[in-house]
Order: structure tokens, then C-alpha cells, then sequence
């Protein structure tokens, strides 16, 4: 019985107790704050429509809440500025060329483009970032490493 605990003991001792301890500060300090969360998405969200000339704009490809345009053209795009700054420079019959992904898989569609007032419909309700909230754990003043509880989440209008 003596042999079998001293086994028990060294086998405890080998993968529980660690060898090595860190310690990457002297100080940190504890949080419970709230802190912002901006993010940056890589193209940009179609988050809805609105009639032009009286109908939806969809695109041949029918295009969906959720779906995050990332190309127009042969250009990445990843903001509503570069959005419309690539509409402008590849307009080809009152037509644009965009590339989106819908669940990870990469889509190309037509998009119908329409003119009023010497400026181009699209028709699409986009969105380029998404802000939220977090709490603040706690902060080392030195490194500025932190940790922060992150809550969900989501894009109201899509739900992603």
C-alpha cells in the first residue's frame, strides 16, 4: 500500500504541480469598466434595400442580408468610401461587377446600377463596421496586457 501512494505521489507531483511559474508583472490593475468595441469587418454588410425606380436591386445573384460585399471589380473593398469610389471607376451599361461572400463561399453578381440626379443608385443599405460593448477585467500598466470579457455581439439589421 506504501509503494502504490509513494507511485501515486510522484505521478501527482510530475503532471500537476507546475515546474515553472511566471510572473509577467508586479502590478495590475482590476477593471469592471465598460469599454467599446469597434470592428472593423473586410468589406462591407448589406444590412437591407430600397426601391429605385420603383423595385429591389438584388444583383442576377439575388443579394442577401448578411452577405458582405469584398470586391467590386478586380478591387478589394473594405469600407462604404471604397465602395463607392470603385462603383464610380467600373460602371460598364449603367452595370457594376461586385464579389461578395454569403456562409465563406465567394458569389460574383451584376448589379443593376440607376441614375437620378447625376447620382448612382445601388438600391443596398451597407454597413462597414460594428461597435458594441465589453468589461474591462483588469489591465498591467507596464506590458498593457489585458483581459476583457467580450459580450455578443450582432449586427441588428442581419442578425450576423
Amino acid at each position: 500500500m506504501k509503494n502504490i501512494r509513494k507511485k501515486m505521489a510522484i505521478v501527482l507531483s510530475i503532471f500537476i504541480i507546475p515546474l515553472n511559474a511566471f510572473a509577467y508583472s508586479n502590478k495590475i490593475i482590476l477593471g469592471g469598466d465598460n469599454i467599446g468595441i469597434n470592428i472593423q469587418n473586410k468589406g462591407v454588410i448589406v444590412i437591407g434595400f430600397y426601391k429605385v425606380n420603383g423595385h429591389f436591386n438584388k444583383g442576377d445573384n439575388e443579394l442577401k442580408i448578411g452577405d458582405v460585399i469584398i470586391r467590386v471589380g478586380n478591387t478589394d473593398i473594405n469600407s462604404i468610401k471604397d465602395l463607392t469610389n470603385e462603383i464610380e471607376k467600373n460602371i460598364i451599361d449603367n452595370k457594376v461587377v461586385i464579389t461578395f461572400l454569403r456562409n465563406n463561399k465567394e458569389y460574383t453578381t451584376n448589379l443593376l446600377l440607376f441614375k437620378d440626379n447625376e447620382i448612382y443608385k445601388t438600391g443596398l443599405y451597407v454597413k462597414d463596421s460594428i461597435k458594441g460593448i465589453g468589461t474591462l477585467s483588469y489591465i498591467d500598466p507596464e506590458t498593457k496586457i489585458y483581459g476583457s470579457l467580450g459580450h455578443e455581439i450582432v449586427e441588428g439589421s442581419s442578425n450576423t
